[in-house]
């Protein structure tokens, strides 16, 4: 079995004693090389013993976590983040947006098994980081992480057509990039629906409403801005009604 080197960055003693007891007692993969109380001491560390995997709070004194990344060149970043996090509801529709690995506080041992299990699955890459710090602060344009078998996209919640699931895939379709296959299901973008102008129609569909050129409420189908087709469920119909009226 491989080691993988990791640190913890957390001012909270009490916050990073729990965390290195949870990966201790249930990972024996997770070798825990250090503990760090701030952004500082945790560059000097991370060049020092190069770590694998980065255990990292948001909200420190001082720096905050998003801010490590400053004081390393992109090309330098070859280790992977988890953030270890209390934020708001608000703040966790930006993480899954950016496709980057968080945990919420107290750290629970069904959640890290999730994010350990995601994070072998991305990689080290700087864009998921800067779309997140993007989306926190509260900027207008705001973006989602997309990745395809071959490739990370980084598309505008407005350039978003609609959304479908098949399968477990789901298909995006932007009026940019056109179809994105990804290896998520629908309800992982469900998100969309309370952080922008989105309406699941159907089990299939999530559909942008900005993007919407006709309702035939006859035949339950809706034309949208590049003229594909989209199912709307007879229940959901009083409801997007309502969406445009409001």
């Amino acid at each position: 079995m491989e080691l993988i080197k990791a640190i913890i960055v957390d001012d909270e003693p009490n916050a990073r004693k729990a965390l290195r007891g949870l990966l201790t007692d249930n990972f024996a993969e997770i070798q825990i090389i250090a503990d760090c109380s701030n952004v500082p001491e945790a560059v000097k560390t991370i060049n020092k013993y190069k770590p694998d995997l980065v255990f990292l709070d948001i909200d420190m004194p001082g720096y905050s976590g998003f801010e490590l990344l400053e004081f390393f060149d992109e090309q330098q970043i070859w280790f992977k983040i988890i953030f270890v996090t209390a934020y708001s509801e608000y703040s966790l529709r930006a993480f899954e947006a950016s496709a980057v690995d968080y945990i919420l506080k107290p750290v629970r041992l069904e959640h890290m098994q999730r994010a350990l299990k995601k994070v072998n699955l991305l990689p080290s890459d700087t864009v998921q980081y800067k779309v997140l710090r993007d989306n926190l602060s509260h900027q207008q344009d705001r973006k989602v992480v997309l990745q395809t078998s071959e490739t990370i996209y980084v598309v505008n919640q407005d350039d978003i057509i609609f959304i479908q699931a098949e399968g477990s895939y789901t298909k995006i379709i932007t009026a940019t990039h056109g179809v994105l296959t990804i290896t998520k299901k629908l309800l992982d973008f469900e998100y969309l629906e309370s952080d922008g102008p989105f309406f699941r129609t159907h089990r299939s569909y999530l559909v942008n409403l900005n993007h919407i050129k006709k309702i035939d409420k006859k035949d339950f189908v809706l034309i949208m801005s590049n003229e594909a087709q989209v199912h709307l469920a007879q229940d959901k119909k009083n409801q997007l009604i309502e969406r445009f009226t409001v």
